[in-house]
């Protein structure tokens, strides 16, 4: 993983905004393909979260509407301190802004190689249905939508679309929770948020958990999160089909995301074996 470091500009921003007199860089976060992610630090030891998103893109309001409407998932979400969703201090070449925000540092760090996958698939189910009992905000946009109706998703998509529209963290996978000893203490990057049906951020993870496991460690997943939840979640296979049709052609892309977090094996023949074998399981393939 290289080592990017946050400009000056974006550093004195960010020590203006927060009321410190310096900040510094101290690592890079894995397993960011949208923003660029790293924790900066002051001189008091104080850690924070610098994410700088590309020129003109939208993702950060986002971001930071949703941020805005977490506080009942408590310390499991980051909190905004600052942002600059324009990119106004700091310019690239071009004149474009790179938007920025600043949230807390949630203790520990990304881990998809637990000691026990039980478990861990248990406080992941958990945590995604206290997501998903949160109150909706509707400005968020509907993620959910109709695909072209020559997509292969278009079918899948019109016998689950009456489904009731929940909270959706878009990319719900073990890369973007946060643990310490064996604990879940955060989820991370909620640029991509909106209102889906329940089966869409479920179907996401599950498959994740296949890539890394296997099926009955999915499945444990699925029935803590629907014990959690206090319902079970409808048309499960189904959404299974629909997450792996997304999935099927970019699976590779996702490499440097695993292998970063230590699983080497999931590079790109990896995930794409995985995955093709996953979905001769499915209904409908």
């Amino acid at each position: 993983m290289s080592s990017v470091t946050p400009s000056p500009v974006a550093l004195v921003w960010a020590a203006r905004e927060l009321g410190v007199s310096e900040l510094h860089w101290v690592r890079t976060l894995p397993g960011g393909t949208h923003a660029t992610t790293t924790v900066v630090g002051a001189s008091d030891g104080t850690e924070f979260v610098l994410r700088q998103f590309p020129p003109g893109d939208d993702a950060v309001r986002r971001e930071i509407r949703v941020l805005a409407g977490l506080d009942d998932l408590g310390v499991l979400a980051p909190k905004l301190l600052a942002a600059d969703p324009d990119g106004t201090v700091h310019p690239n070449d071009t004149g474009n802004g790179c938007p920025l925000i600043v949230t807390t540092l949630l203790p520990g760090q990304a881990s998809i190689t637990p000691t026990d996958p039980q478990d861990f698939a248990r406080q992941l189910g958990q945590t995604l249905a206290c997501i998903h009992s949160l109150v909706v905000d509707p400005v968020l946009p509907d993620l959910f939508t109709e695909p072209a109706i020559d997509s292969p998703l278009h079918s899948v998509w019109r016998e689950l679309n009456d489904e009731p529209r929940v909270l959706t963290h878009n990319d719900f996978w073990s890369g973007n929770t946060v643990w310490q000893r064996g604990n879940l203490t955060g989820i991370v990057d909620w640029s991509g948020a909106g209102l889906a049906p329940r089966g869409y951020d479920l179907a996401w993870c599950r498959q994740d958990l296949v890539f890394l496991y296997n099926v009955t460690v999915a499945e444990e997943f699925t029935r803590s999160y629907n014990e959690a939840f206090g319902s079970p979640t409808p048309d499960v296979a189904r959404w299974d089909y629909f997450a792996a049709l997304k999935a099927y052609p970019r699976v590779e892309t996702w490499a440097p995301n695993y292998t970063e977090l230590g699983r080497a094996d999931l590079d790109g023949a990896g995930l794409r074996r995985r995955l093709t074998e996953w979905m001769a399981t499915l209904p409908g393939h």
